[in-house]
């Protein structure tokens, strides 16, 4: 929920002016740590994260223009720099217009998904603000639409739903890892529905309870019709022993398929169901509640976090046999002997090998 925004270096806190929104203030290190966050993404070359980093360039590079904003010829310009081959048809300014229109609609889409994450990522690096994509929209003859950052204070969380907690970690953290919480890339048509956070409220919760209901059923009636088969029915032993293997596999199935959403609550984070998971990354099932969040919610997520002991990225999965029912943070250079707990209040975890 994976683009690892994780993977960054330490930096010292700076002081910013925080009087509520910035827009001509230079926050250089913000943008340098939020570049290198994008570069993890799997969709960095897509046109509307080019045209993302275009504007965080066009914004560093010219820290006097921010207030005024960057037209959409501007934007062209600096995203056929990045891409290095042309974009738009730089000779037509409303054809250049229409396709920025058209792409910043998606940015805005693309920047809200990687916001928890970003957010994270900039308070734990303890800086201050954090951006916000704005257009000022133009109107009658020579009045552009214009393309500008705002630098918002951290302390107020752009994250509507979510609440910080206190980090109370003990000041030896050699050994310690903090995790950031991503969203899951590329999700499928089902996985997609949990991607963006599905509301436990209204119609949504209704269908949720019935859609776990028909499988529960399902394994009842299952278990119903093979003892009513081998009673009354079939008592031919080969039989009874063929219907004991299709039910038992059928139940098994069930099983695993709809297992993690009933025990969600109880657990609050759990490894996602198989039709979920995707190869390259571990995809977890987070339910979320006030006081924490303002709603009631599930949303698939995964967590990563910088090994710091070899600077590997640190991966949030089953814990297997070993810490059989955890989730832990294996990491990818050396997942046996590099084991952190898992602690997804405070995204914190600490080593587990002595």
């Amino acid at each position: 929920m994976t683009d690892n925004v994780a993977n960054f270096s330490r930096l010292n806190p700076v002081e910013h002016l925080t009087n509520g929104v910035e827009t001509g203030f230079l926050h250089t290190q913000e943008i340098e740590l939020i570049e290198r966050c994008v570069f993890t993404w799997t969709v960095k070359d897509r046109l509307d994260c080019v045209l993302l980093r275009a504007l965080l360039s066009l914004s560093k590079g010219q820290p006097d223009t921010v207030k005024s904003g960057f037209s959409a010829w501007d934007l062209v310009e600096a995203v056929t720099a990045l891409r290095k081959r042309s974009w738009s048809t730089p000779s037509d300014k409303e054809r250049m217009s229409d396709d920025v229109r058209r792409t910043w609609n998606k940015l805005e889409v693309l920047w809200e998904s990687k916001l928890e994450g970003i957010y994270q990522t900039l308070t734990d690096a303890g800086l201050v603000n954090y951006p916000k994509f704005s257009r000022i929209e133009g109107g009658g003859t020579g009045r552009a639409t214009k393309y500008y950052v705002e630098w918002c204070d951290l302390s107020i969380s752009p994250i509507k739903t979510s609440q910080d907690i206190q980090d109370t970690t003990p000041q030896n953290r050699s050994l310690h890892i903090k995790y950031i919480c991503e969203d899951i890339k590329d999700p499928g048509f089902l996985a997609k529905i949990f991607a963006e956070g599905l509301l436990l409220k209204g119609w949504r919760r209704v269908a949720y309870i019935v859609v776990l209901l028909i499988p529960i059923l399902m394994m009842l009636i299952l278990v119903l019709g093979f003892i009513l088969n081998v009673t009354f029915f079939d008592t031919a032993p080969n039989n009874q022993q063929n219907s004991l293997i299709k039910t038992f596999l059928s139940f098994v199935t069930i099983v695993i398929t709809v297992y993690p959403m009933i025990n969600l609550k109880s657990k609050g984070i759990l490894l996602a169901p198989w039709w979920m998971q995707s190869e390259d990354e571990a995809r977890l099932l987070e339910f979320r509640k006030p006081p924490r969040f303002t709603e009631k919610s599930i949303k698939a997520v995964s967590y990563s976090a910088t090994c710091p002991i070899c600077g590997a990225k640190v991966i949030a999965k089953s814990g297997g046999l070993e810490f059989f029912g955890r989730i832990i943070g294996r990491c990818d250079d050396a997942p046996v002997e590099h084991v952190f707990s898992f602690d997804y209040i405070k995204r914190q975890g600490r080593w587990l090998r002595k």
